[in-house]
């Protein structure tokens, strides 16, 4: 589709880099001159990584010789405009009932999404700490990856008890950008469907991009799960490219075009949707914060 020509075009023009902790954009130059902001950034590299398209080579990331003739072949459609190929190969992809996206991925695959994804949640935390003060609270993270929004949290609130449950490869990273940045994270690898952690109450249980992966009847298994390590005091902090019912950003667009192809029952959500699915745990919404174009930040609390 449209989006992933866009999105290989952009990335050989701007290219990117690592130094060590996080990608970086070179060719600033090239980046104005084709108005690229750092949110079609973001969904740019996400587009890139979901379908496969990009490869981490230790330091870089990058479009690999494993890979050229394929984006060779993407370069020429959007020269010639053919897009037929394209869209069969989608369709394909998007009626195969097999698995959900994290499943379907290879362990390569898997890091390079976790090492592109800390600098992302990493911003986002930079915009949370702005709205919630977590200083000697204990949170836990559902699905938080290689740490970042955690990283950044941990930032300005070094006295929080911070924990993220993910799966391995996950963890793995997160640990090494643990020792970076020598911060106290705790990761976890385990199923976010069946939660098997210490008996103890979080103060703060932080969602992220992870419900949209699911249908309503896969997210409340998740939030009951979490109802264990809860009391009258905790509060969910959820954040999502919550939709308006109105005017959608192109990046939202995007995320939802990916999602009915790369999670099965995978949704974007409206506040009134999210809010439905919090009540049969018996939490409402206390407050609505926007973090920024793309997401929002939903604060739950018990009834």
């Amino acid at each position: 589709m449209d989006y992933i020509y866009e999105a290989v075009y952009f990335f050989n023009r701007i290219n990117c880099c690592v130094d060590n902790k996080a990608p970086q954009l070179i060719n600033q130059e090239e980046i104005k001159r084709l108005g690229i902001n750092e949110s079609i950034y973001k969904a740019m590299m996400r587009i890139l990584v979901v379908n496969n398209l990009l490869d981490y080579d230790g330091s870089c990331f990058v479009m690999t010789n494993e890979h050229n003739e394929k984006h060779r072949y993407i370069l020429d459609n959007i020269i010639n405009k053919n897009q037929n190929n394209h869209y069969k190969e989608m369709f394909n992809k998007a009626v195969n009932e097999f698995g959900f996206f994290f499943d379907r991925i290879s362990e390569l695959e898997y890091e390079i999404y976790s090492r592109c994804n800390f600098q992302i949640t990493f911003e986002t935390g930079e915009e949370v700490v702005k709205h919630v003060n977590l200083t000697n609270k204990k949170v836990l993270e559902l699905g938080g990856n290689s740490g970042g929004l955690g990283t950044a949290i941990l930032t300005k609130n070094e006295d929080c008890l911070y924990s993220v449950v993910d799966t391995k490869i996950p963890c793995m990273i997160g640990n090494e950008f643990k020792e970076l940045n020598e911060l106290n994270i705790t990761f976890i690898e385990g199923n976010v469907f069946e939660l098997m952690l210490s008996s103890e109450v979080y103060d703060y249980i932080i969602i992220m991009n992870l419900l949209h992966d699911f249908d309503d009847m896969k997210c409340l298994d998740i939030l009951r799960n979490c109802t264990k390590y809860c009391d009258s005091n905790t509060k969910f902090l959820i954040i999502e490219d919550v939709l308006s019912g109105e005017f959608e950003p192109k990046e939202v667009l995007m995320h939802g075009l990916r999602l009915s192809v790369e999670c099965r029952g995978g949704k974007q959500r409206t506040i009134e949707e999210l809010e439905r699915l919090f009540s049969n745990i018996n939490y409402e919404l206390e407050k609505t914060i926007k973090l920024n174009n793309i997401q929002t930040m939903l604060v739950m609390g018990a009834l």
